[in-house]
């Protein structure tokens, strides 16, 4: 049986069931979740509703993040998944979906923190470390490609308190 989003195998208010009063209809089908995971980039490209395309990333290796506070956007290797807000699943197996905290490489931000004004001491100890934190905001199951803002401040403080809660 494939995915649908027909809705029509709900019960109604009442809680009798609904009687179906059309067939299926492919524009109704649905399509398997990408499940993107960590490695050697893999983008399929799919059809989609009105010849459209919508490109499926199967495995991503790396990712462009924005450093708000230098407002600088620069690529950065995708190391692993921390933190994920829906399913702890996605943390085991690596699975990288939008606002998903995934640990990336610090290597192309080294000029923009090192010249930061603002007295950070959590970000500035994660980059010596060689690694930042940073949050998955495009849908990378659709998009193709994985984009994000590197965390910082007072949403850091709230992540690495997750983290070490989940470790417990």
């Amino acid at each position: 049986m494939g995915i649908n989003h027909r809705g029509e195998h709900k019960r109604k208010k009442s809680g009798g069931k609904s009687v179906l009063h059309r067939k299926k209809r492919n524009n109704r089908s649905g399509s398997q979740m990408a499940a993107t995971k960590i490695g050697d980039t893999k983008v399929v490209e799919k059809r989609a509703r009105g010849g459209n395309k919508k490109y499926k990333a199967l495995r991503l290796s790396e990712g462009t993040f924005l450093l708000k506070s230098s407002d600088t956007v620069k690529p950065s290797k995708i190391i692993e998944v921390m933190y994920h807000p829906t399913n702890n699943d996605y943390v085991r197996t690596n699975t990288i979906t939008k606002s998903s905290v995934v640990k990336i490489s610090s290597d192309n931000f080294s000029e923009e923190i090192s010249s930061l004004n603002v007295e950070d001491p959590k970000l500035k100890e994660s980059f010596e470390k060689g690694y930042l934190y940073a949050v998955i905001t495009s849908r990378p199951g659709q998009v193709g490609k994985a984009e994000g803002e590197i965390l910082q401040g007072r949403q850091l403080e709230f992540y690495t308190a997750l983290f070490k809660k989940n470790k417990v």
